[in-house]
């Protein structure tokens, strides 16, 4: 079992986000989560990827407990992929990408310049945007670049969040299929927030956020 989730709870003050989420998911699968604004969506997917304080529970990763773990055990091994922002803006478009390398690997300069070069011509993204800084990127753009910088690790565990925003269908058609080609090349478990349809119709397996919880949307 790739990724185990026990009585995940996330709470704010004053504010009940979830009460105790309990799922199990498989190497390869994409798992869509219906989202509407200010539903929780995005504090789900920090909630599962360890990245908010207090969270209750257990999200177990191939033996590595995500709620617990070291920032650089969580860092090479989940990529989260922001719904907008997330850019270092002091950094231009190439450290973006590659600086989960840089800071949490061994790599060379030549092996962390091949992988850039391969994750960004999977995703039609343009080298010529290296040297950009991120205020220079349309909203798409940001997004790849998120996304790219989200695989380039070759995560076990890939939290995207709402990943079709200003996408065009077509792109948007290429970009799922993308992520199942990196399933093949490196086994993940991908969740996506989402409140497109083909997304939904896509994945796996699908949910929608319902009384605290995740209910299963019906085929």
């Amino acid at each position: 079992m790739s990724l185990t989730i026990s009585k995940l709870h996330i709470e704010y003050p004053g504010q009940r986000v979830f009460d105790s989420i309990d799922l199990n998911f498989e190497d390869n699968e994409i798992i869509a989560i219906e989202t509407h604004v200010l539903d929780g969506g995005t504090s789900l997917l920090q909630g599962i990827g360890g990245f908010l304080n207090d969270v209750g529970g257990e999200v177990n990763l191939n033996g590595l407990d995500l709620l617990h773990c070291s920032p650089v055990k969580r860092a090479i091994r989940v990529g989260y992929v922001y719904e907008d922002q997330g850019l270092v803006s002091l950094y231009n478009i190439y450290q973006n990408i590659v600086l989960p390398l840089q800071f949490h690997t061994d790599l060379s300069d030549e092996e962390i310049n091949e992988r850039a070069s391969e994750v960004c011509m999977s995703l039609n993204l343009s080298e010529e945007l290296f040297t950009d800084h991120p205020h220079q990127l349309n909203d798409v753009q940001t997004r790849l670049v998120n996304l790219a910088r989200g695989l380039i690790i070759n995560p076990e565990l890939l939290l995207i969040d709402e990943l079709e925003g200003g996408m065009s269908e077509a792109y948007l058609h290429d970009t799922m299929a993308t992520l199942r080609e990196k399933q093949q090349a490196s086994p993940m478990t991908i969740i996506i927030t989402t409140s497109d349809d083909f997304v939904m119709e896509k994945a796996d397996r699908a949910f929608r956020i319902k009384d605290h919880d995740l209910a299963p949307e019906q085929p």
